[in-house]
């Protein structure tokens, strides 16, 4: 597709405002940035992985309900201006680019530009952060530029993603009083923890930089983050509707992974414990028709993730008054993933085919703090001897789900039998304590929630026995139905044999 191409001249903050609003107000923000911290960023300054010919690229992973591609139609930068009347940030060209995703076999890379445009900033004589933005806000919504979002990694979460660029350019492009605004992780949309450099006059990229650690006042060391002010707003043009029966997940994959410690029983590593809640009521329970887990391989050609097994559990969560813990198991399922020589997700489909064999979850709803959530757990542990489990292969850590919700702990059981609850630490800068580091796994629950099924399902009318009512009953109802139809004993949609089968195997007295 071809570039878009935007020149725009300001001489005030006002002149940065998005144009044509009546247009703009037609497609959603999907990326915003959170809470600014105490920091900017010059790649043009830097001596290091930047210069006069660098670009910076932050990502940008929005809501696409695993679509592919995304109309553009306003997009803005957060530029810091930090100056005085004795010392004013001087005067300064920004250059913004939209830049398509893509994976060039071992690290996420540049592929085509898709849109750019150009702002003038004055001096400032005051510190302050400056809008840089765009919109293309046609009456024609075909005159937006569409960008094909990078959707491998993060297509199946729910998120495509794509790079926002920023040059600066002028006599004073490498003056530190300018630079680009650094934010917290995004309140809509997602980004990893990185950012990437293009240098042209050295023809370098890199995509994995990021700003390091600080140590707070309160003695914790912190990692800072590394995204910018970015505001996207536009639309999926291809999306897919969300599954009616996804109750937990969309997780967004972070970048890391976790090796389970080795067990002492020769089997294999510890279990660790992900906590899922899905909305329901006190004595509501979950009927799962489908459960997928994720296990990062990270693997190479020179050093490849061996085989592996891996074995996923649902078990009931358990509320002491203070913590939670797991309690029994429900079901269990094994699985053996082959040698990879590739970096990937595997996700892991545990399915329940048979609708009258699926495990019955009581749901948790025991803590206050967790009003209409209902509470259990996925477990899963790494299967194989010594050297198999010091593989480059573990559960894939996310963050927060877009379906359902997750406490910001996982737990993980020691070889003597006692559960401890971990997190991975936090994201700060400075000595502000910042939005938590995710403690989660990739997880999904596909299913129902709700009342328990009756003990005695075949016993339409409630007397406390399956009679010739009832089988009249399920006669009459013979064939397709719809989402509530008591005959439908085994819930595949339809009253066949089957159902009538289960109703004649349970004649008489309900037991």
């Amino acid at each position: 597709m071809p570039v878009v191409d935007f020149m725009r001249a300001a001489v005030a903050v006002a002149a940065s405002c998005v144009a044509s609003a009546s247009f703009a107000q037609a497609d959603p923000v999907v990326y915003n940035a959170n809470s600014e911290t105490a920091t900017r960023y010059n790649v043009n300054g830097s001596t290091t992985i930047g210069g006069l010919d660098a670009t910076c690229y932050a990502n940008v992973f929005v809501p696409n309900a695993a679509g592919t591609q995304f109309r553009l139609n306003t997009l803005s930068v957060g530029i810091r201006r930090v100056g005085t009347t004795a010392a004013p940030a001087p005067a300064i060209g920004v250059e913004v680019s939209v830049v398509e995703m893509i994976w060039n076999g071992t690290a996420l890379d540049r592929g085509e530009t898709v849109a750019t445009y150009s702002q003038a900033l004055p001096a400032s004589t005051v510190s302050v952060t400056t809008p840089v933005s765009f919109t293309w806000g046609a009456s024609d919504p075909t005159a937006r530029p569409v960008i094909d979002l990078y959707t491998a990694s993060q297509g199946v979460n729910g998120y495509g993603g794509f790079w926002v660029g920023v040059k600066f350019t002028g006599p004073d492009a490498a003056n530190a009083a300018n630079g680009w605004r650094v934010a917290n992780e995004p309140a809509v949309g997602r980004s990893t923890n990185n950012f990437g450099v293009f240098n042209a006059a050295t023809n370098v990229w890199g995509a994995n930089y990021w700003f390091g650690t600080t140590t707070g006042t309160d003695g914790v060391v912190r990692d800072n983050p590394a995204r910018f002010v970015i505001s996207v707003a536009g639309a999926p043009i291809d999306g897919q509707p969300t599954p009616a029966d996804l109750l937990y997940g969309r997780n967004f994959e972070h970048t890391t992974y976790f090796k389970p410690p080795d067990a002492l029983d020769g089997v294999g590593s510890r279990w660790v414990y992900t906590n899922c809640f899905v909305p329901a009521a006190t004595g509501d329970v979950l009927t799962p028709n489908k459960i997928v887990y994720g296990i990062l391989r990270a693997g190479t050609a020179t050093t490849a993730a061996p085989a592996v097994g891996v074995e996923l559990a649902l078990v009931q969560m358990d509320w002491n008054g203070t913590a939670y813990a797991p309690g029994a198991v429900l079901a269990t399922q094994s699985f053996n993933l082959a040698e990879s020589s590739t970096v990937f997700t595997e996700r892991l489909e545990w399915s329940f085919t048979n609708p009258a064999s699926r495990p019955s979850v009581p749901l948790n709803t025991d803590n206050p703090a967790n009003a209409g959530l209902g509470g259990y757990y996925i477990a899963a542990r790494m299967l194989g001897d010594a050297a198999t489990l010091t593989g480059n292969s573990g559960p894939r850590v996310v963050y927060g789900p877009l379906f359902g919700a997750s406490v910001n702990v996982f737990g993980m059981l020691s070889d003597l039998g006692v559960f401890t609850s971990y997190n991975f630490g936090n994201y700060a800068n400075g000595t502000a304590a910042g939005p938590v580091k995710p403690a989660r796994f990739l997880a999904e629950t596909y299913g129902q929630v709700g009342p328990p099924a009756p003990a005695c399902p075949a016993d339409f009318d409630g007397d406390g026995q399956v009679s010739a009512a009832d089988l009249s009953t399920l006669l009459g109802s013979w064939g397709p139905c719809g989402a509530k139809c008591p005959a439908d004993i085994d819930g595949d949609g339809e009253v066949s044999a089957a159902d009538l089968s289960a109703l004649l195997g349970a004649w008489g007295v309900c037991q």
